[in-house]
C-alpha cells in the first residue's frame, strides 16, 4: 500500500470512528438522530429503525434489518 492509501485509510477510519462514537452516545441519551460529522446531515439511529419496527429499503446506515 502506497501513503496516499495508507493516509487515505486512516482518515476514513478516523471518520469511521468518529461516527460510531456519536452514534453511541446518541442511542446512550435515547435520540433517534446525529449530526454526521461530514455531510451535517441528520441520521437516523438504530433507536429509530427498531421503533419504526421494518426496513424502508433505503439503505441506511445504521439500520439493524
Amino acid at each position: 500500500m502506497d501513503k496516499n492509501n495508507s493516509d487515505q485509510q486512516k482518515k476514513q477510519d478516523t471518520r469511521q470512528q468518529e461516527i460510531e462514537r456519536l452514534h453511541r452516545e446518541a442511542v446512550e441519551q435515547g435520540e433517534i438522530t446525529y449530526k454526521d460529522p461530514v455531510t451535517g446531515f441528520s441520521v437516523f439511529t438504530e433507536l429509530f429503525h427498531r421503533r419504526r419496527g421494518a426496513c424502508c429499503n433505503s439503505g441506511c446506515r445504521h439500520c439493524p434489518y
